[in-house]
Order: C-alpha cells, then structure tokens, then sequence
C-alpha cells in the first residue's frame, strides 16, 4: 500500500486531541477560533486509517454548516497533501485511498440511516440535540472496529446546556472511565489567526462571555435573565434629555396591543434613551396611530429614523404592510429581511450593556427598564420567555435596532487571509 503523509501543525490541545487514540468518548472545547474543525477532521483522517477498512461517520448540525466549515477544511488538507480521495455530493461520504470504508457524512437535523460505524464524529456538538448524540453513540457498533473512537467539538454553551449536566455534571454510566475532556482557548491557536481576531473578539462579547467564547469554558451565562449584563449603575442616566437631540432614532416593535418605540439619542458611539410611546387597546391596532403619536411628540421625516420589527415588512395591522405605511408618511425605515437569532441577539445587546454603550433614562423609558430587569429566557432553548404579555416588546425593538447600528461581529470567520487550523 502506498504510504501517504499530511502535515499538520499542531497547537496544545490539537495535539492531546490526536494523540489520544483510547479514550472511547473523547471532547475537545475551545473558544472561537480555537481550530476545532481542523483537529475534528484531522482526527477523522486518523480514525479512517485505523479502522480500515471499516466505515465511520462524521456528524454536523445540518449540511449548511458542513459545507461552510468542515467542506472547506477537508478538501483543503486533502489537496495540500496531495492525496486522492472522492465526495460522493448525493450521498454524502469520502473515500480515502487507505481503506474501503467509507466517511459517511450525516446531518442532525435528519435520521441516521445506512451501515454501521467503527467510529463517529460531530462537529459543533453543543449545537445538536443531546439525543442525537446518543443515536450517534448508538450507530457506533462495528465488531472488528480496533478504535471504536466518539469523537466531539465543540464551544460550550453555558451551565445552561444539556451538554454540560451529560458531560461534565453527571455523565452516564456507560462513560464511567472512557470519557475525557480537552480544553482549548483562542490564543492557543494565535499563530493561525488574523493578528486583529483576538482584539475583534474582545471587543465582541462581554466579560462571561469571553470566558466561554475565548477560553473554552463552561460557565453561567444567565442567572435565568435575558439581559444578564445590564447594570442599573452603568446603563440607566437621569440626565439624559431628549432637548439634547436634534436626530433622533427609534426602536419599534409592531405588536398589536401593545405597540411600543422606544426613542434614542446616537452619538456616534452609544445609544441613549429619553423617551417611548405605547400604545395599548384600541389605538395600539393601527400603524397610523404609532405615526400620529410621534408626530405629535416631535418625532417627524426630518428628523427621525425607524428600525421597525422585521415582521413589519410583510405584515400589516390594516391594509398595506406597516414598514410601507411608515415610508409612506416619509420616514427613513431601516429594516433587515430577517430578524436575528435570539442567541445573537442576546450576545449583542449583552455586549453593548457591558461596555456602557446602551443608556437611557429609567423613569422616561419604563419600558425597556423593566425589561432589561424582568425578561427570562428559556434555559433550554436560550429563547426569551413569552409567557408574560407585559414584557419583550421594548426590548424586542432594540434588539432589532441594535443589530443595524451595531451589527454582531461574532458571527464573522476569524480571518479572511488565513486559514484558521
């Protein structure tokens, strides 16, 4: 058999990662940037060449997420590495030269079918239901197999996180003694980032979240409250006046009863809140009324600016859809086709609070007061809780607002000029 060789550089915890062929149930969490797909696909390299010639499979949370971030990855050291292999687009597997199994690539958004495994893997673990992690578990069931390897990635999501109570608080029985768990941070892998990542990553999340989104860690990201960084010291100002202000920028949420904005003041750098409408019964039904409510307040075309809740521009309380009734009246409407992910949205606006980048007047603005002071989330589903028809409607049009005039740089790829590994 032809012997082939891959290069591979590794930082700390790639290499205990892959040299650790005996752990049966093995995890790796790292920050952002930490070159977990990289050690995930370098690792299944390793396995399929262990278990020849038996199959394996490598799991991601849906195929988007395969073709954006492990696609990429495999294909790249393939080729640097000059060894022949085949994807199979239909039905989704490699074929390496050193063996007759297969790499079955699987989406957990679907049911695992075909042949058994000798060994699996799954990328960003923590962002698939636990119980696929156990199907997973239950595919792996070749015989012969000398590796019978699980083999995980992943960043932590939180004490929150049915991970966290599986892995680290109370794991099962079967994983008494097989199971071993590798941190990673971000700056373990600094050699392979863009030289301004770390700086954008900081700047990105708030202190909790950097132990987590940096370091690798598991910690308690929420305390059960949505807006778990807000500080009544550092976010609420008496003294802000809306006298201050000649623009003004408004954050809206088309609910019928109520129908809330929430008006600001922007300098450049923070949002300051000094005044909001609600409109409840009757007069909350019509975007109308919302116009005419502003227009009596001072907040007109020429000096106002809307971010409107995304629905809106589909959406209507009555004939045309609310985003064309409010440019209809001449407002500037800024409006994205879609609103973000609540996880997203949780991050950035968490991020700004913890920097001093969100006040506002707490008698003035009662409304996102009591929100920032009262919104849950789910723990499970890291949603906001919906159960109380008082509260979300405020700070959901923030959250829109936000994600415009201060868009989410976490989500961005670690660097445009450097393969992350």
């Amino acid at each position: 058999m032809q012997k082939y060789k891959i290069k591979y550089k590794k930082n700390r915890h790639q290499r205990e990662f892959h040299e650790d062929v005996v752990a049966r149930f093995l995890h790796l969490s790292t920050g952002f940037g930490g070159g977990k797909t990289y050690a995930l696909v370098m690792k299944a390299l390793q396995l399929s060449l262990l278990n020849a010639p038996h199959p394996g499979g490598l799991v991601c949370p849906d195929f988007q997420e395969f073709k954006k971030d492990v696609l990429p990855e495999m294909e790249s050291i393939l080729e640097k590495n000059n060894i022949p292999y085949r994807y199979h687009k239909t039905d989704h597997f490699f074929t390496f030269p050193w063996s007759r199994g297969r790499l079955y690539i699987v989406s957990a958004d679907k049911a695992i079918r075909g042949p058994n495994w000798a060994y699996a893997l799954i990328n960003e673990v923590t962002l698939i239901p636990l119980l696929k992690y156990k199907e997973v578990i239950g595919r792996v069931r070749v015989k012969m197999a000398r590796y019978p390897q699980i083999c995980s990635v992943g960043t932590p999501e939180g004490y929150a996180s049915e991970y966290y109570d599986y892995f680290i608080e109370s794991p099962p029985k079967l994983m008494e003694d097989k199971l071993r768990i590798i941190y990673g941070a971000t700056d373990d892998n600094a050699d392979n980032l863009h030289e301004f990542y770390l700086e954008n990553l900081e700047s990105a999340y708030d202190k909790k979240m950097i132990q987590t989104f940096r370091d690798g860690l598991w910690v308690n990201m929420t305390d059960n409250l949505f807006y778990y960084s807000h500080n009544p010291r550092t976010n609420q100002d008496t003294s802000i006046k809306r006298e201050e202000w000649s623009q003004f920028h408004v954050s809206m949420d088309f609910n019928v009863d109520p129908f809330c904005a929430t008006i600001w003041g922007y300098d450049g750098y923070g949002i300051y809140g000094c005044d909001q409408i609600e409109l409840k019964g009757n007069e909350g039904y019509r975007t109308e009324n919302m116009i005419q409510a502003l227009f009596s307040r001072g907040y007109k075309p020429n000096n106002t600016v809307i971010y409107p809740d995304p629905a809106g521009r589909a959406r209507s309380t009555k004939g045309l859809p609310d985003v064309q009734i409010l440019r209809n009246a001449g407002y500037d409407v800024r409006v994205k086709a879609a609103a973000p992910s609540f996880r997203t949205r949780q991050l950035n606006v968490n991020n700004l609070l913890d920097k001093g980048l969100i006040k506002y007047h707490p008698i003035n603005c009662k409304g996102i007061k009591k929100d920032f002071e009262a919104v849950e989330q789910n723990i499970l589903t890291l949603e906001k809780m919906k159960n109380n028809p008082a509260l979300t409607h405020f700070s959901d049009g923030l959250d829109y607002m936000c994600d415009i005039i201060f868009p989410f740089s976490g989500n961005a790829k670690a660097t445009t000029t450097t393969r992350i590994r």
